[in-house]
């Protein structure tokens, strides 16, 4: 993790970028779905990183819920009371709204940059996350808040997080494309048309072990996994980029997901084996209240 972060100057970037490039584009960036068959693989994920089934009950916080991946999957189950998204992007939050009425839930929105949660002491029942916490000044301060809104026994689950090592190789993958924008640019000033997956002034941290660590001081059952390799590198340095230039209705991103499948299956029955831990892509963190 970086230190002696500025702060404000995050916050003004994060709030710019995902209002004014993010919030229309980001799933179709990313490839997200909301169906049943995602859903339940957000729910397998969550699921595997906690340890056991996703308590039921009580209130659901997602934090940088951005257009509501987490949130809008979770709300779907009807397993909870509340299901509240947090963002610093109102825009980010209108989508996911919408994304909610496509699933035919609801949601609870609050804008916040996070630097303080905005919930009392001891009142949530499970914080849930997803690629948030490179973005964040301070993620060990962020995650004390965490420590603080949970409930004694109340559980959270981080997911998506770069560790150093594999956010190094997607950058050397991507390098190319990145090069590529940039010229376009310069040349054709194309601004409306750059391809907004180019993060390098909000991609602020990336994770070794000894930050995860950190990261998780205070909380009961810690758990700290690494997994990915193939699957994350290609999607995000190759995949990520290519997607934010198709039409809604590429057949070419039927082609990606297909992929994708195959280079997941890769990683969990050979790579998450064969490489080592924090060489790993994607770094996922749970832990408990106590």
């Amino acid at each position: 993790m970086r230190q002696n972060i500025d702060a404000d100057y995050i916050h003004k970037l994060n709030k710019h970028f995902h209002d004014q490039e993010e919030a229309y584009n980001y799933d179709s960036r990313m490839g997200a779905r909301y169906d049943y068959e995602s859903q339940q693989q957000t729910i397998k994920e969550l699921e595997s990183v906690l340890g056991h089934t996703l308590p039921k009950g009580g209130t659901v916080v997602d934090v940088a819920s951005g257009t509501g991946n987490l949130a809008v999957k979770l709300a779907a189950t009807n397993w909870y009371r509340q299901v509240i998204g947090v963002d610093i992007s109102e825009r980010s939050l209108d989508v996911a709204h919408q994304n909610a009425r496509k699933m035919k839930t609801t949601i609870k929105t609050i804008t916040s940059d996070m630097t303080r949660l905005p919930f009392d002491d001891n009142s949530i029942d499970l914080v849930v996350g997803c690629a948030f916490l490179h973005h964040l000044p301070n993620p060990k301060t962020f995650m004390q808040e965490v420590l603080r809104i949970l409930k004694p026994g109340g559980e959270f689950i981080i997911i998506g997080e770069p560790t150093t090592h594999g956010g190094q190789l997607i950058d050397i993958i991507k390098a190319p494309l990145v090069w590529i924008n940039n010229l376009r640019r310069y040349f054709f000033n194309q601004r409306k048309q750059q391809m907004r997956w180019d993060h390098a002034n909000i991609d602020v941290h990336d994770f070794n072990q000894q930050d995860a660590e950190q990261l998780l001081q205070g909380f009961k059952t810690p758990k700290i996994i690494t997994e990915g390799f193939l699957s994350p590198i290609i999607d995000q340095g190759l995949m990520t980029p290519i997607r934010s230039i198709l039409s809604e209705k590429s057949r070419i991103k039927s082609l990606f997901l297909s992929i994708n499948r195959g280079l997941t299956w890769c990683d969990v029955t050979i790579f998450n084996y064969i490489i080592p831990k924090f060489w790993r892509v994607s770094l996922k963190l749970s832990g408990e209240k106590p």
